[in-house]
């Protein structure tokens, strides 16, 4: 196998252990706590192996948030997720939007929820935009 270099390396909860120099019963706190961010590969968490070089460093770590965008859909009279914004940590989550400001077409009725990492809300607005027209 050729490993792709644009793909950081992972490691496991082990690994993260030996770098950082800890257990790994503290790498798995850390990120039960959002404080080392990790994904899961099958069932095995893993790491990219920079960031955890880099909190071994002292390197803290802000964590992205989400605009997660709905629209309602009459058929199944509910709201169904249209799109998904990665956004910056300590992005300031604005009073209006616009249809333009999330990517959808004028009209509606959208909502834009903004989550954390752990997808608890925290922020969510209404959207019914026409052209032209600020939103409701």
């Amino acid at each position: 196998m050729v490993r792709d270099p644009l793909i950081p390396r992972l490691v496991s909860v082990t690994e993260a252990a030996g770098i950082v120099g800890c257990s790994r019963q503290n790498i798995n706190a850390l990120i039960n706590d959002g404080k080392l961010p990790a994904a899961r590969a099958g069932t095995t968490l893993v790491m990219s192996e920079d960031t955890v070089r880099r909190y071994a460093a002292g390197e803290r770590f802000g964590f992205p948030t989400l605009l997660v965008i709905t629209a309602f859909d009459e058929t199944t009279d509910g709201w169904i997720e249209r799109d998904r914004k990665a956004v910056a940590p300590d992005y300031v989550f604005p009073s209006r939007f616009t249809a333009e400001d999330i990517g959808t077409a004028a009209g509606g009725p959208y909502r834009v929820e903004l989550r954390d990492n752990n997808g608890k809300t925290l922020g969510l607005a209404e959207v019914t935009a026409s052209d032209g027209e600020d939103p409701t």
